[in-house]
């Protein structure tokens, strides 16, 4: 059975295991905010934007704070890739480029989750993301829709 594998077949599989990886990884972070914050969804631009610095308003003129997490992390890089489609290094330049033309301020970035889940609790106006196991029943999930 094994001697039928070619090459190609072989990087076939390799291939699709770590697509399947990479897939898993992504689901892990979650878009949250405290359980008391007076919105619940938000659409891919608006999250978008809030995180470009291009907006700090949503529908009905709700101010929001948006929450980073430190360079580096895991849950950092996940976020950008996946809902601004920027890798970290993207995202790097884009603030460099904000702040030296007076554009803009990057949102404030704390530690790790903790410290995000610990500020979301205190803030019905911050948004933040967070890795899924720790989310608990003071946050709730935004809907992106």
């Amino acid at each position: 059975m094994f001697k039928s594998l070619t090459v190609p077949s072989i990087s076939m599989i390799a291939g699709t295991v770590l697509s399947l990886s990479c897939f898993a990884a992504s689901a892990e972070v979650l878009i949250v905010v405290s359980a008391e914050a007076p919105f619940s969804r938000l659409t891919s631009s608006d999250l978008r934007d809030i995180y470009l610095g291009r907006r700090t308003q949503i529908a009905n003129g709700i101010h929001v704070v948006p929450l980073d997490q430190s360079e580096g992390a895991a849950a950092r890089s996940e976020f950008y890739t996946r809902y601004t489609g920027q890798t970290p290094a993207q995202i790097k330049a884009h603030w460099a480029r904000q702040i030296f033309t007076g554009r803009g301020e990057p949102p404030q970035a704390l530690s790790n989750n903790h410290a995000v889940v610990e500020r979301l609790v205190g803030d019905t106006k911050a948004l933040g993301y967070i890795d899924h196991s720790f989310l608990d029943d003071r946050l709730r999930v935004v809907a992106i829709e």
